[in-house]
């Protein structure tokens, strides 16, 4: 597929992945490479102008919205939080939730731990827009959201900018466990934690420079 912003100027020139049910997938590259396009056209924030995207083999423009959405989870670099309980803004994606779901999709997201330190742990209020969080439990928050919904497809549109290089892979870790339960397609700039991705994509200008795992682009001195 190819995509524009303005008509002019291509911020994606023949892209071309497919991704398995159940892989990881990590896209990397510099800033402005393409990399949030190419997630933004997969849950249709945008419609490409060219080629088509997949789902199962359906065109994903005769999915509707409402049916796209559910089926698949964003997590943004800066995602919105509500003037809410921790439990309540969990809840979002599935809120008939239970107790022990949220403490399970937390701890995968390496929030639980946090949370409990709270005054009311799971029903302290935040502030609006998260403000009387960090950053990084802001997007651990996120994440947990996003597992606690389950989809079959989730994106991590740099996620995890704010979160020191530890806790970034112990999610990671977390998630990689769990893979058979969803597709993960990642954006991120840290390269030092996509070792354990089944794939690594490479961007550059919205073309797809290079592509394997880790250690295959390692060994090519990529």
């Amino acid at each position: 597929m190819s995509f524009s912003y303005d008509g002019r100027r291509p911020a994606l020139v023949h892209f071309s992945l497919k991704v398995d049910p159940g892989r990881t997938v990590a896209i990397v590259g510099p800033t402005g490479a393409g990399k949030s396009t190419t997630l933004s056209l997969l849950h249709r924030m945008w419609d490409q102008q060219e080629g088509v995207i997949r789902i199962d083999g359906i065109d994903h423009r005769d999915i509707s919205l409402e049916s796209l959405r559910q089926n698949i989870g964003v997590v943004f670099q800066d995602s919105t939080m509500f003037y809410r309980t921790i439990a309540e803004n969990l809840r979002i994606g599935k809120p008939d939730a239970t107790q022990a779901e949220l403490e399970e999709a937390a701890k995968l997201a390496e929030a639980h731990d946090f949370i409990m330190r709270q005054p009311q742990g799971y029903e302290t209020l935040i502030g609006e827009r998260g403000m009387t969080l960090s950053g990084g439990e802001r997007q651990r928050l996120s994440i947990a959201r996003a597992l606690l919904k389950n989809p079959p497809i989730l994106i991590l549109d740099e996620a995890t900018s704010a979160l020191d290089i530890k806790t970034e892979r112990v999610i990671f870790d977390h998630l990689m466990a769990t893979r058979q339960e969803r597709g993960l397609i990642a954006a991120t700039h840290r390269l030092v934690s996509t070792t354990n991705f089944d794939r690594i994509v490479m961007i550059h200008d919205g073309r797809i420079v290079e592509e394997g795992t880790h250690a295959e682009l390692m060994a090519h001195g990529g």
